[in-house]
């Protein structure tokens, strides 16, 4: 205050008119999500979701014979999560796989423009480093003894990971068969030559202390193409999503199955490897058998 006081006066006392810079950016403009699910005569419920906040928005329009939705007034420059419930029960829901800080990324590359600095440096996300993330969670001991990784996401510098983990083993003050059971997004960055996971920042979407037999009938996969992004304008893409005969098991959690499942992640943002006439020993990836991700701070 004394500082900012001390300005004024300086400013009035010489002559000189004191400017604040102008904001970054303008405030987001309101938009819509628009697209149609279908067969819609699977579909008993729809709503959207933001992850940042936990808010929770009803459709302004679902028309029950075409499938055709619509979201009106959802705040701009922000991602949301379109999720259904079908009339079985099974539940599928878009996963907004983006970094925790995505609107201050973006923020901070208009400042960087404004400024004439260069954009921030790239990398590339190589096979070893999604071993390297993978094997981090494989290695991981905590309270919770089953893990399994269902989406990995990554730029090179920045990873996001949807995280099935459970407690299936005895507990203190567990009732009957009880289980815990999250699925939770972690964030890790690539500093200093390596991968670390971000402390204190993980969401959880989903937290169930529950009866085995009351988990073994939930169905539960997300999949990214029913995540939207609004923009600062207010401008998204339309989304046309087709409910699948069958789910993946890849995708999440379906009924009727054990705790321990053997599917593969889905690994997205995977740079191409580059082909070379005469391979050479320095492209053979690393064999280590232990995870060099260095745990939270």
């Amino acid at each position: 205050m004394r500082i900012a006081f001390t300005i004024l006066l300086i400013g009035s006392i010489t002559g000189f008119e004191i400017q604040e810079d102008k904001p970054v950016a303008t405030k987001p403009a309101t938009g819509a999500i628009t697209g149609r699910i279908t067969p819609v005569n699977r579909v008993a419920q729809i709503y959207a979701i933001s992850r940042v906040t936990g808010k929770r928005y009803s459709p302004t329009r679902f028309d029950r014979k075409s499938g055709k939705f619509r979201f009106d007034n959802l705040p701009g420059d922000a991602s949301y999560d379109i999720a259904i419930i079908t009339n079985k029960g099974e539940r599928i829901e878009g996963i907004d796989l983006s970094w925790f800080e995505a609107r201050l990324m973006r923020l901070a590359k208009i400042r960087r423009k404004q400024l004439g600095l260069p954009p921030e440096p790239k990398r590339k996300f190589t096979r070893t480093d999604a071993d390297e993330l993978l094997r981090y969670v494989k290695d991981l001991e905590d309270f919770m003894d089953t893990r399994r990784v269902i989406y990995l996401k990554s730029d090179g510098t920045r990873a996001t990971m949807l995280v099935e983990v459970m407690r299936t083993k005895p507990f203190h003050s567990q009732k009957g068969d009880e289980i815990i059971w999250r699925m939770e997004l972690w964030y890790f960055r690539f500093r200093y030559g390596g991968w670390e996971r971000v402390a204190n920042v993980h969401r959880v979407l989903e937290r169930q202390r529950i009866s085995r037999s009351r988990w073994q009938k939930i169905t539960l996969v997300y999949y990214p193409e029913l995540s939207v992004y609004i923009d600062q304008n207010g401008n998204s893409k339309a989304v046309n999503f087709i409910i699948p005969d069958r789910f993946d098991p890849a995708r999440g959690r379906l009924a009727g199955t054990k705790p321990t499942q053997k599917t593969k992640p889905i690994i997205i943002g995977l740079a191409q490897p580059e082909t070379t006439a005469h391979p050479t020993k320095s492209s053979k990836p690393r064999t280590s058998t232990t995870s060099s991700v260095q745990p939270c701070r």
